[in-house]
């Protein structure tokens, strides 16, 4: 025979003291002053029994006005007509249920979210007793994940917004920018005769100057957004890493100059040969060389090399004498419009993309961006690809 359960103890306490032991009494008091609504009900959805909490829940001023009140569960309770059948459903094939979410509906019409837990109780040739469980009003907790999920909703609307918006400004702006370095390219190269005054040359050298790098921030947003739409896609080939070295040599070399910085391209002693996207590495370690040429005071060195790692993988790295920052910094600096210092925007110009924009590109190839830095003592920033990326040879290791 069955050994009754807690509930029914108590159950049968609040039914009638007078008949109640001291165990009884004791599960009466539980019973009647649980914070969680608590019931027996038959299979066929006719409660049994209920406690103060659960009448308080459905809006009813007792456990017997709601027991005569409620004489079918699955028509009466729930908002859904099918969910009391999915319950038992759940019940019958597990013996127990946990955290069922539902909209039910209170005394007065209003609607509100419970989430019951409950057992099935069978007799010892395995015939069903009665359900027995717990119900939880959880009405504040759905309507806080609806909020968060319309926020949600609204930002990645707001985003998509954003993006739009900016693709758009980013396409019209590069016509005019063009046109610019077209007419500048002309006006330099006196195609149509002499400038006359030294000056106008000096001009045109400016206007051409800060039109390239107002198209190169452009396209920087552009292939920002449409990496975060997912649309950016490699176009891999088969080549020898030397060729991108020697030709971010050759195009920062002139500012690196200018700024007084030594820039060191540590070539490897033989041909490397990566399955990758040129044009998209070529633009990692240019961003990287730019960021360590800006931050790098006059007299200081920038050195890049390579090497390979432990599992065969390429290591691209780009170590600098610059300025350096924390520790707690670095993920800040890897963000899209991100300056660790917003004074440094005011000192070093840039829209804070290069990172980000670099640590997206290593991903796309399976690879990772890492960085180490500490102020005042430089930063080394290391672009890892995968050994599978490697076409040969591995033993020419740079140190």
């Amino acid at each position: 025979m069955q050994r009754p359960s807690t509930l029914r103890l108590a159950a049968e306490a609040a039914r009638d003291p007078s008949q109640a032991g001291d165990g009884q009494l004791l599960y009466r008091d539980m019973f009647e002053h649980a914070v969680w609504g608590l019931f027996q009900t038959t299979a066929d959805g006719q409660y049994l029994s209920a406690n103060a909490a659960l009448a308080r829940i459905y809006g009813y001023d007792s456990p017997g006005e709601l027991l005569r009140a409620m004489t079918d569960i699955g028509r009466q309770l729930y908002v859904d007509p099918g969910r009391r059948d999915e319950f038992v459903r759940l019940l019958r094939a597990e013996s127990k249920v946990a955290s069922f979410e539902s909209r039910v509906y209170r005394r007065d019409g209003s609607i509100i979210w419970i989430s019951e837990s409950c057992r099935e109780v069978r007799d010892s040739s395995g015939a069903t007793l009665y359900f027995e469980g717990t119900v939880e009003e959880i009405t504040q907790r759905k309507t806080a994940e609806a909020d968060l999920h319309r926020a949600k909703e609204l930002a990645e609307a707001a985003s998509k917004a954003k993006s739009i918006f900016l693709a758009n400004m980013s396409h019209e702006l590069r016509t005019p920018l063009n046109a610019i370095l077209g007419f500048s390219e002309v006006l330099d190269e006196g195609l149509y005769g002499p400038l006359g005054d030294p000056r106008y040359r000096d001009y045109v050298h400016g206007i051409h100057s800060s039109a390239k790098h107002l198209l190169d921030l452009i396209n920087g947003i552009l292939d920002l957004i449409r990496v975060e739409a997912g649309s950016l896609e490699i176009a891999e080939r088969d080549f020898d890493v030397t060729e991108i070295m020697s030709s971010c040599k050759g195009l920062l070399a002139e500012t690196a100059r200018l700024r007084d910085v030594e820039l060191e391209m540590v070539m490897p002693p033989q041909p490397i040969l990566l399955r990758a996207d040129p044009v998209r590495l070529k633009q990692i370690l240019l961003n990287l060389l730019s960021n360590a040429v800006k931050f790098t005071a006059p007299g200081k060195s920038i050195r890049a090399s390579t090497a390979f790692g432990p599992d065969g993988g390429f290591l691209l790295q780009v170590a600098d004498t610059g300025i350096g920052m924390r520790k707690e910094d670095i993920a800040k600096a890897l963000q899209p419009f991100e300056q660790v210092d917003n004074s440094l925007s005011r000192r070093y110009e840039g829209t804070g993309l290069g990172l980000s924009l670099s640590k997206s590109l290593a991903e796309m190839h399976g690879g990772a961006l890492l960085m180490d830095s500490k102020p005042g003592a430089g930063t080394t920033v290391t672009v890892r690809l995968p050994a599978w990326r490697v076409i040969g040879p591995p033993e020419a290791q740079i140190a």
